[in-house]
């Protein structure tokens, strides 16, 4: 068995933990820190549990993406107040940390920037993980339909983190897996990732991420009407959707998506072989009407399907 074969095999049987390391930590701290939030992303956070995690996404006022974020509950490291930890692009910290703050009037609230070591587990045992952990941040949180969750320690103790998670994820028949096998077990599931499929052009429609990381009845919150619209009055130009290619070779990236009559449609996002059929599989942006489940495509002289 292959490493990858291991790695698909632990993702859909076991638990397949991966390190983001592309990911950085705020600390969201007051009494009405989740109800102050709230009004600020796309997420409910207000409907999380105790050992609840959340994924949802900061918009500007027009609804286009501006990030995305992983929230879990912790406690502070000196004391007993509960605080969220927030997963978030390690290069977009210190933006988003001032965009948030622009919102923080009168509220109990704080924002603190933390040095975090975060990790995904994803399958059916990776709640297992965390009550075995003892991680001072942890939810659980299904990015892949798979089962899932998100740890967090501090940074400084990111060796020591790591290394009882490796024997927790043995100890439940998983595997430990590197960034390129988290790609190739998303892209697979058709699960788009911030910084590579998913930019701040982009409303979250277009970026298949609406059932994922937006909630429809939660009220308002900041960008809430446009995104709204567009969900019950209409839809967007092009979304990002799954295809699965013929061929034994992943696509290219940017390589053109036409119709069997050699209209140009959109273009390859990513491509991978899938580490479970060993096919090649994409996700491309496409144009609305070419969308629908099972409409046939080409890439070249491939064929390609948009995933039923």
């Amino acid at each position: 068995m292959s490493e990858r074969d291991r790695e698909a095999k632990a993702a859909r049987g076991a638990v397949l933990a991966v390190r983001a390391a592309d990911r950085t930590g705020i600390l969201v701290k007051g009494t009405e820190r989740t109800s102050w939030l709230n009004g600020l992303v796309t997420c409910d956070l207000a409907k999380l549990g105790s050992a609840d995690g959340a994924y949802g996404l900061i918009v500007e006022k027009k609804g286009r993406i501006q990030t995305d974020f992983f929230a879990v509950p912790g406690r502070e490291a000196a004391g007993t107040k509960d605080v969220l930890a927030l997963g978030v692009p390690r290069d977009m910290r210190d933006a988003i940390i001032e965009t948030l703050d622009h919102y923080l009037v009168m509220e109990d609230a704080e924002l603190e920037a933390a040095d975090l070591d975060f990790w995904h587990l994803h399958g059916p045992r990776a709640k297992d993980v965390p009550s075995g952990l003892g991680a001072p941040y942890a939810g659980t949180l299904d990015l892949l339909g798979l089962g899932g969750a998100v740890v967090a320690a501090p940074a400084a103790e990111a060796e020591a983190f790591g290394e009882r998670i490796a024997a927790l994820v043995a100890d439940a028949g998983g595997a430990i897996a590197d960034d390129a096998a988290w790609d190739a077990v998303r892209i697979e599931r058709g699960v788009p990732r911030f910084g590579v499929e998913v930019d701040g052009t982009l409303y979250p429609q277009e970026a298949s991420l609406e059932k994922l990381a937006v909630s429809f009845d939660k009220g308002c919150y900041l960008g809430q009407e446009v995104i709204y619209m567009l969900e019950n009055r209409g839809h967007v130009k092009r979304k990002l959707v799954p295809l699965d290619v013929e061929g034994d070779t992943p696509l290219g990236k940017g390589d053109s998506v036409t119709t069997p009559e050699g209209a140009v449609v959109g273009d390859v996002k990513s491509s991978v072989v899938a580490p479970s059929s060993g096919k090649p599989v994409a996700i491309a942006m496409l144009k609305w009407a070419q969308c629908k489940p099972g409409t046939e495509l080409r890439v070249g002289d491939r064929v390609v399907r948009v995933r039923a």
